[in-house]
């Protein structure tokens, strides 16, 4: 039996988007422009789930809602508002709503929450879609699915690329697909940490040397740039890297040759330069930590991957990832998770982002003895399922958190600038402070004053 979803929109081409996604997820669809044209639909169709947006031509999303709901009361209904309007969710969701999403509206997100509506539900549901996995990055947000396209634009030119992250984010993973995915797959791709390397030996180890060259040197050995050759050098945490060593990779960038250590004769930089930080670099051009002529040699073609709080529709696709992998190294038989503890997963905030993840993973596997894990195998701190958690997934009826998720939406797609989010918001700043003052959010944030105000 098919399942079918009711979407409500009055912009064409929106509309026409959300029904192809999901009748690509094997859903059926019905499309209506407005509230009065889903209530005639409604007439003579039953359908398992509706997705309204709020703001509509006539009647708004939040009294087609009442209406449903007082008609059809077993249908769930999903409503979408923009990012500032924190009232009307709260609204909404007073008046029955399953649940709301703000716009832009993340396509796994979407998916996501429609299935565990559904099931929620006990209704059918179709088999999920396979989750394509390219470059070797898995994920299905809007995040990934950007990141993805980049890759392939980017992955053929000979340009440096700079990629910035959290700890944890994959850094290592995404310069590894630009490599696999350029013509340079053939040739070697090259990995130097540059914040584990001793001062002394950093040089060294990049450049090259000569026998002799220095006590110790007893025969000459190839540097990194070298072993490289027509292939890929990355440069893991190039943020740690010391600035006399700045200047001399700078020299080697600039003029595309460089000399091992003990001699002058020049060799040629054949490399691509693909280099990763997880701090600010312009914040420490600023302390004086970091050559700002270097950062835009090395910053031609800039990545950012997002932490993994900030795409959360990837977190179920990981987990079946991740399950797969650890089960097969350790040789166990295969271990699933059931619906609870993925729901405490997905609202958990991780801030050691995907190799935090893992890791829980492969300790949750390696300790469980049953065949699935379930929420009591999860640790404490996720096993409520509130502890850290910024998610999207909260109770109808906790309303304070339906409000701290918004502000925190908000602050997140700003990186925290107050300023930027309050816009976002349609509040003053002076409003949004005192909100995060009373979510105990403002303690963390850094100084008061993160730009102009008015006032």
């Amino acid at each position: 039996m098919d399942t079918m979803i009711l979407v409500v929109e009055d912009e064409r081409n929106l509309r026409r988007v959300l029904a192809a996604i999901l009748r690509a997820e094997g859903f059926s669809v019905l499309e209506a422009e407005s509230a009065e044209e889903a209530l005639e639909l409604l007439q003579n169709n039953t359908p398992s789930l509706i997705l309204s947006d709020q703001r509509l031509p006539g009647m708004p999303g939040i009294e087609l809602l009442r209406r449903v709901k007082a008609t059809y009361p077993a249908i769930p209904v999903i409503i979408s508002t923009a990012c500032g309007e924190i009232d009307q969710a709260v609204e909404v969701i007073k008046a029955g709503a399953e649940h709301y999403l703000t716009k832009p509206v993340d396509e796994g997100e979407l998916l996501a929450l429609i299935r565990q509506v559904l099931e929620r539900g006990g209704r059918h549901l179709p088999p999920p879609r396979q989750i394509p996995r390219r470059h070797g990055l898995i994920g299905v947000s809007r995040a990934i699915t950007q990141l993805l396209e980049i890759i392939d634009l980017v992955a053929p030119a000979p340009s440096n690329v700079l990629i910035t992250g959290e700890s944890g984010t994959g850094k290592e993973l995404v310069a590894r697909a630009l490599h696999n995915a350029s013509g340079r797959r053939d040739q070697p791709f090259v990995a130097f940490n540059c914040g584990a390397i001793p001062l002394d030996l950093v040089e060294s180890e990049i450049f090259g040397y000569e026998r002799g060259a220095f006590t110790g040197a007893i025969r000459s050995q190839a540097g990194k740039l070298e072993t490289a050759a027509g292939g890929t050098l990355f440069l893991d945490e190039v943020g740690d890297m010391p600035l006399p060593m700045q200047v001399k990779l700078l020299r080697a960038l600039q003029e595309r040759e460089f000399s091992r250590l003990g001699t002058h004769q020049p060799i040629r930089l054949q490399a691509r330069i693909v280099a990763a930080t997880h701090i600010d670099l312009k914040q420490a051009i600023q302390d004086g930590r970091f050559r700002e002529d270097l950062y835009y040699r090395l910053n031609v073609i800039p990545l950012h991957i997002p932490p993994l709080r900030e795409r959360r529709a990837d977190i179920a696709p990981l987990v079946e990832h991740f399950l797969e992998k650890i089960c097969h190294e350790i040789g166990r038989s295969k271990v699933e998770i059931d619906r609870d503890a993925l729901s405490c997963l997905e609202r958990y905030s991780w801030p050691g982002n995907i190799r935090q993840l893992e890791n829980l993973l492969e300790r949750t596997v390696v300790l469980t003895r049953q065949n699935s894990i379930g929420r009591q195998d999860l640790p404490q701190e996720l096993r409520d399922c509130t502890a850290g958690v910024e998610g999207s997934s909260v109770s109808p009826f906790d309303l304070p958190a339906i409000e701290r998720q918004t502000v925190l939406s908000a602050l997140e797609k700003t990186r925290f600038n107050q300023s930027q989010a309050a816009l976002l918001l349609g509040i003053s700043r002076k409003q949004l402070r005192t909100k995060m003052k009373n979510m105990g959010l403002l303690a963390d944030q850094g100084p008061e004053d993160d730009g102009p105000d008015g006032e």
